[in-house]
């Protein structure tokens, strides 16, 4: 079976890719339709399932951190 497996992919022949506007705008179009109604990110936009407290998302860049009110220390500390 692995003898299959391993001539396969040279057998298969390769198409040329090229850009087909109305294919994008249609699958663009499938997306908006799975993210409607699902709440974005008060910061960066980003559309999430769930959103903290703050009505923000998961990410701990350091805007997002300084608007939770998280302690950022304005240098790395030292190690011991």
């Amino acid at each position: 079976m692995s003898a299959v497996l391993a001539a396969a992919p040279a057998d298969v022949e390769e198409k040329d890719w090229a850009a087909n506007r109305e294919v994008t705008l249609e699958r663009l179009r499938i997306v908006d339709m799975v993210h409607e109604g699902k709440p974005a990110c008060r910061l960066c936009g980003q559309i999430v399932n769930r959103l903290d407290a703050f009505g923000l998302c998961s990410k701990t860049s350091e805007p997002h951190r300084q608007r939770r009110g998280d302690f950022t220390p304005a240098k790395k500390a030292r190690k011991r």
